[in-house]
């Protein structure tokens, strides 16, 4: 059980770091780099869905059930969507990804212990934007 703790923490760690250099690009104006860290992500957790392509209810099914992703892999896939919908030119795909992002930001909230107020800056931005 303790290498599997340390694996999923240098995982977690890892993701982390790929999600800073994503912001990092967008802010900076280089989406093509963007979108490879995006896929990125995306293939270190094994996702080979279309996330676009999923309603929530099967996104969260994706990643609860199948892929077993912890609450923390979560927060972090609604984070990379949240980044997902700011890249998109598309105001329905905008859209999209955004609400896919709040839900399970919030999802992650109702179940989490600890408080994060990154998340919950995150969960009010999203709703500001849905709303």
């Amino acid at each position: 059980m303790g290498v599997e703790k340390d694996y999923l923490m240098r995982q977690l760690m890892m993701l982390f770091e790929l999600i800073t250099k994503l912001f990092r690009y967008r802010k900076k104006g280089e989406f093509e780099k963007a979108e490879e860290q995006i896929k990125y992500f995306y293939s270190i957790l094994k996702i080979d869905e279309d996330v676009r392509t999923l309603s929530i209810k099967e996104l969260l099914n994706l990643l609860e059930n199948i892929k077993k992703l912890s609450n923390e892999h979560i927060e972090m896939v609604a984070y990379v969507l949240k980044e997902q919908g700011e890249l998109s030119s598309n105001e329905k795909e905008k859209l999209d990804f955004f609400r896919k992002s709040f839900f399970l930001l919030e999802k992650v909230e109702r179940e989490s212990v600890a408080f994060s107020m990154d998340r919950q800056m995150k969960i009010a931005e999203l709703r500001e934007y849905l709303n």
